[in-house]
């Protein structure tokens, strides 16, 4: 006698609703392996779509150079040990002796208090030349930016992050109004759009730029610089070129072999290499607790399919007398192992989808639906069900119909 599937679903349903307990709690162990798998994968997918996108508006194709020694902690903070052996001079020469490099931005930072009227706030100022704009992908939202011409002229202008704006000028236009930087009158030409905080931990937001040779000679009185951005030709390799800057540094500083480097060179890699060594750790974590999880859900449904099949010997044993064929009873045990790993895996993924949105919303990441793991979730489900039901289903198939009914 063969039935159709239909008749399995319904009389496995109906097993379910009687038994809802204990299949509650069989079918839970897959539902947080999947809403683990589910919830990181769109999680670190969205992390790794947030990194590309500060990448891109950080600067394409970047290699960074700092004076002294730069530490990256776990969280991308950066923390200096500074050097002065840094000049001008040394990025001319880089510039002009590396050919793949198309751009050179030397520049000096450090954090002044800035004050308009009575408002006053801590910002971090950049001395750059002019090419920061393009180098770093900076868009202005009003005004524009200080020239070569203004460089060389030592004007006291700058250009201000969209927070520094907010908070100190409210809705007043700041073009042309003066900002006292560490009590140095500053005239404010632009106003950046908002960019948020940076993978480094950086606000872009609260920066203030002006022009390199002003802040050199009227604001810190110094003749050297804290670092340069170097920007290459497309298709070069970044590692490559972080060598040889190295190397011509070196006999520039006339660094001996038993001598450390005076300076760090990095590229935006680098510094995300922390992070993403951090994710992958994450990442293989949640996938030991996924397999834990799916081997303790499996042996749930592997235990409730026995009990059940011990229990139901009535059932089976008339069904067989009627004319049921063993891989009737088979087929009929075998959906209902299935439903029940199905139905935590549809569950898993939708509170890990859950997740997903309320971690995404918190952390600021942009939403990202990792289709492939759902997919790997239903088709882990399904295999689940069926190694968890195949020994049951089988021992039921093993009672002789007289000996049950007697």
């Amino acid at each position: 006698m063969m039935y159709s599937f239909n008749f399995y679903l319904k009389i496995a349903f109906q097993n379910l609703v009687i038994h809802k307990a204990r299949m509650i709690l069989s079918l839970l162990g897959i539902l947080f392996a999947v809403m683990s798998l589910v919830a990181f994968g769109n999680i670190s997918s969205g992390m790794k779509l947030k990194i590309d996108n500060e990448i891109s508006r950080f600067g394409k194709n970047l290699i960074i150079l700092r004076s002294g020694l730069v530490f990256i902690t776990g969280r991308g903070a950066r923390q200096f040990a500074e050097s002065k052996t840094l000049k001008l001079e040394d990025i001319k020469i880089i510039k002009e002796r590396l050919s793949e490099i198309k751009e050179a931005v030397p520049f000096f930072d450090t954090t002044y208090p800035a004050r308009y009227r009575e408002n006053t706030l801590k910002v971090s100022i950049m001395g750059a030349t002019p090419n920061i704009f393009t180098v770093r992908n900076i868009e202005l939202m009003v005004g524009k930016p200080f020239t070569d011409k203004d460089n060389e002229d030592t004007l006291k202008s700058a250009v201000v992050g969209f927070k520094v704006y907010d908070n100190l000028f409210k809705s007043e236009n700041p073009i042309g109004k003066y900002l006292l930087i560490y009590r140095v009158p500053t005239e404010i030409i632009g106003v950046i759009d908002e960019k948020g905080v940076d993978f480094t931990g950086q606000d872009q937001d609260l920066q203030v730029y002006i022009p390199l040779n002003t802040f050199m000679r009227r604001y810190s009185n110094v003749d050297y610089i804290k670092g340069a951005y170097f920007q290459t030709e497309d298709g070069v390799n970044l590692g490559e070129i972080k060598q040889k800057i190295r190397n011509l540094l070196r006999r520039i500083h006339n660094l001996k072999d038993t001598q450390k480097d005076d300076f760090s060179i990095f590229t935006l890699d680098d510094i995300l290499k922390t992070r993403e060594e951090g994710i992958r750790l994450v990442s293989v974590l949640t996938i030991i607790a996924s397999i834990v999880s799916f081997l303790i859900g499996g042996l749930g449904i592997f235990a409730i399919m026995l009990l059940s099949v011990a229990e139901r010997k009535m059932e089976i044993g008339i069904r067989r007398v009627v004319g049921s064929k063993k891989k009737d009873i088979i087929f009929q045990f075998l959906t209902e192992s299935v439903i029940v790993a199905m139905i935590g895996g549809i569950f898993g993924i939708l509170v890990g989808c859950i997740i997903t949105v309320i971690v995404d919303f918190l952390g600021g990441f942009p939403f990202f639906l990792h289709i492939g793991n759902i997919f790997l979730s239903i088709f882990i489900s399904v295999f689940i069900g069926i190694a968890a039901g195949i020994y049951p289903a089988i021992q039921g198939t093993k009672f002789v119909p007289i000996e049950v009914l007697q």
